[in-house]
């Protein structure tokens, strides 16, 4: 009997991940795999501790114990999303001109966060600035490291330390803007009819503006949008770039 209750009874020290009948045994890392699969598709808020141990057959307890607060999971979960994003930014050539360059890091910029949506959506609403993530000794704090490469590229295309800080910012802004606009179904195409119909209630006339351009107006693609963006930015920056040649 006494030895009975020492085997039901749990020692202190590190929780097991394996919620403690050795069944469904994950890692630290299959936690985060989870985690960031599970926001490519809802806000980082719906991932919670509790959900993930449910999936995973363990006790919220042991996730706790291993990931560390909700704050340390989300930047888990933002440093797996840089990790991904840089491994792409690094496959552009860097024999390409500057221009076309700048263009693809956008291209993939947008992507990454239009497939990410909890990235996206917490980047933009949460914490605009979280680049540099929490990590453990030993791992590599990839938000840094992505800040740090896009950087570079500006600087190789010829723009000196302000002109590269405030260019990012609003080419980084404008991707962000174009990805949240698709994950949030924003396009004017996406709403053409109604858009239509809301413009059709008001007396012929009366509204010269709407009549003028909404129809339009409600033709307008995400992708076209950003696209149309992305050349004025670019434009831009070139014409800053010519005056200091």
């Amino acid at each position: 009997m006494e030895q009975t209750e020492k085997k039901k009874r749990r020692g202190r020290g590190r929780p097991r991940l394996d919620g403690g009948n050795g069944e469904g045994v994950v890692s630290r890392e299959a936690v985060i795999e989870l985690a960031y699969e599970l926001a490519r598709s809802e806000p980082l808020e719906d991932v919670s501790f509790v959900r993930l141990a449910k999936m995973l057959g363990v006790v919220p307890g042991a996730l706790h114990y291993h990931i560390g607060t909700k704050d340390d999971l989300t930047s888990a979960i933002l440093n797996r999303f840089y990790k991904q994003l840089l491994a792409r930014l690094r496959e552009i050539p860097e024999a390409l001109p500057w221009r076309d360059r700048l263009r693809r890091f956008a291209c993939i910029l947008m992507a990454c966060e239009r497939d990410h949506r909890g990235a996206a959506e917490y980047i933009q609403t949460k914490a605009k600035f979280r680049v540099f993530q929490k990590v453990r000794a030993g791992e590599t704090d990839y938000g840094a490291a992505y800040l740090d490469h896009a950087f570079g590229m500006f600087r190789e295309a010829g723009f000196d330390a302000e002109q590269s800080a405030m260019f990012y910012h609003v080419l980084a802004l404008h991707c962000l803007a174009a990805a949240n606009s698709h994950v949030a179904h924003l396009e004017p195409a996406e709403h053409e009819r109604f858009l239509l119909k809301q413009a059709g209630a008001f007396p012929a006339g009366t509204m010269p503006g709407l009549d003028f351009a909404l129809k339009a107006f409600s033709g307008i693609r995400a992708d076209d949008a950003f696209e149309f963006g992305l050349e004025a930015l670019l434009d831009r920056f070139a014409a800053a770039r010519r005056q200091e040649e």
